[in-house]
């Protein structure tokens, strides 16, 4: 599956006030009391082999669901990424100097003024850009070149999620997503400038620290350590907090819905999205349990 399909963290995470954090060997939640076994599945987008193994509750959980809700399920043969790009790109006649601070402006220039669409014609898929990476939106630039914090991912195979897609595809197993293809990309192309600008700044300013934190990250994933993970998510939260609003909370008020639906359809479900989606007074766990739902993390 293409890499940019599926588009979720390194760095969007936030803290759960869950009880169990001390006894957790995961970031897995049974739902208590539920009519069917009901999961929150929390995963890393990206793995690789040396993060393995990881908890056995990941393939019981799935064995054990009926049906896998993802953020986003593709359709196989959907335009999602003719729709991206199209979103990454402003309107010809527009381009990133004009909606960024001058010395951005300068920081954009020294990164990729010997890029080779730099100042000259190309295409971002099958959108054609007029003046290259000058018609780029900040976000976009920062997700080709860097990857966006808490958006775009490496999204390598072996990440959970895309795993359990891959083998879903193969199964009687329902498989639904939370959002459809436009909201998915309506979540960056509805930012502000303030907003995208920022993610870009931060793409650059901290993209040698980017692969240490994400070792960080996925450690702590793997042993349930909701504490770490809201640590490490501070620096993305306090320096972009429209941002990471966009990327997470909102989506996730959106999301409550609509899980709540699954909950009460008597099926065994997973609800499978980003570890950060989970946590925090915004995340899944906490809006759901306002609800009136309660939770047991594994």
């Amino acid at each position: 599956m293409n890499s940019k399909r599926i588009i979720s963290l390194l760095l969007c995470v936030l803290f759960a006030s869950v009880g169990t954090i001390n006894a957790a060997t995961c970031c897995i939640w049974r739902v208590a009391g539920a009519k069917a076994p009901c999961y929150l599945v929390g995963t890393v987008h990206s793995l690789s082999g040396s993060d393995f193994p990881i908890s056995p509750d990941y393939n019981r959980v799935y064995d054990e669901s009926k049906r896998l809700v993802f953020e986003i399920y593709f359709d196989p043969q959907g335009d999602y990424n003719r729709k991206f790009d199209k979103a990454a790109a402003y309107p010809n006649g527009d381009g990133v100097q004009r909606h960024v601070h001058p010395k951005t402006w300068q920081i954009i220039t020294a990164n990729f003024g010997n890029a080779s669409i730099f100042g000259k014609p190309g295409w971002l898929g099958d959108t054609y850009l007029s003046s290259g990476i000058q018609q780029m939106r900040p976000w976009a630039i920062a997700y080709y070149f860097f990857g966006i914090p808490g958006y775009s991912d490496e999204h390598l195979r072996l990440g959970v999620d895309n795993d359990w897609m891959r083998r879903g595809l193969h199964s009687d197993k329902e498989l639904v997503g939370l959002e459809n293809d436009q909201e998915h990309i309506d979540v960056l192309a509805g930012m502000n400038d303030i907003e995208s600008e920022l993610i870009l700044l931060e793409a650059i300013a901290f993209r040698n620290k980017m692969r240490p934190e994400l070792d960080q990250l996925k450690a702590a994933w793997k042993r349930g350590d909701t504490a770490t993970i809201w640590a490490l998510d501070q620096r993305f939260r306090k320096l972009d907090p429209g941002a990471d609003a966009r990327l997470i909370d909102l989506r996730n008020v959106k999301w409550v819905p609509k899980i709540r639906r699954e909950f009460e359809s008597g099926k065994p479900t997973a609800i499978v999205v980003g570890c950060g989606h989970m946590l925090g007074p915004n995340g899944l766990i906490a809006l759901l349990e306002r609800n009136g739902y309660h939770f047991d993390q594994l």
